[in-house]
């Protein structure tokens, strides 16, 4: 069969999955027009994540699939809400929104999902809280975070905790951050509350302290697999040469954990 014979082919299948599983009708256009480019990237964009069973591999193709359609999650969200208008689906919609910006309506959204038995949903109040400290408003961050606690005595989020001292820090609260974060360092996954407590620590004149931590950060980084000390670990990029040497003299040629993610 001529290669164009099989190349039609890949189209027709293509276009056919576009319209079984609902995908986007931009993507025909681009599969039609754009035969073998197109069909390639709506391969990896849309039917590779399926297949894949690697968490790094799945990672990586849903990266590509934003960054060719940026808007699919929040198009996703508001169609599930308008079939079924849950408190769940007001949850999703609200986090796509806030993904993008859209932080006015992502806290509407929140607001109006937690009623009824959903009310102190300790996931929801989470994004609440979430939206709330992207919109810089720090002391509706803590407000809603202590009621959460009230709420769920049991429940257990170290993005919350994390979340809770950052916001104190924001006001001014630097005793309370502080214990926030002395408590949630040694349990927290990665380096982000380590380092923060320790950047705090320099700010409130405790500079030795702030130095032991941030020794300990480097040497965790040290002995930490290559794969980890490459990329942003632990929540963490991991630089050489950018803490200042008078304070830490040859420790700053070795590792640096700099640039704690400034999302949430």
């Amino acid at each position: 069969m001529p290669l164009f014979g099989l190349i039609f082919i890949a189209q027709v299948l293509c276009a056919v999955h576009v319209v079984r599983t609902g995908r986007q009708y931009f993507w025909i256009y681009l599969i039609v027009f754009v035969p073998v480019l197109g069909m390639v990237v709506y391969f990896v964009a849309e039917i590779l994540p399926g297949l894949m069973g690697g968490g790094h591999a799945r990672g990586a193709a849903s990266r590509v699939a934003k960054a060719l359609d940026p808007g699919r999650a929040v198009r996703d969200a508001e169609r599930r809400l308008a079939m079924t208008a849950t408190a769940e689906n007001k949850a999703d919609l609200a986090e796509a929104y806030l993904a993008v910006g859209r932080d006015q309506e992502a806290l509407e959204l929140f607001h109006d999902a937690l009623t009824g038995i959903h009310a102190t949903d300790p996931a929801i109040m989470l994004g609440l809280a979430r939206t709330h400290f992207a919109r810089e408003e720090f002391l509706e961050t803590q407000v809603v975070l202590e009621r959460l606690r009230r709420a769920n005595p049991d429940y257990v989020s170290s993005e919350g905790h994390l979340l809770y001292a950052r916001s104190l820090e924001a006001q001014g609260k630097v005793d309370a951050a502080l214990y926030e974060y002395e408590a949630l360092a040694p349990t927290y996954p990665g380096q982000e509350a380590r380092y923060r407590y320790a950047l705090l620590l320099r700010q409130a004149g405790r500079e030795a302290d702030s130095r032991r931590i941030l020794e300990e950060i480097c040497q965790s980084a040290e002995y930490a697999p290559r794969h980890v000390r490459r990329t942003k670990a632990n929540g963490m990029r991991w630089r050489a040469g950018n803490w200042p040497r008078e304070k830490f003299g040859a420790m700053s040629a070795r590792y640096t954990a700099i640039q704690p993610p400034s999302t949430l």
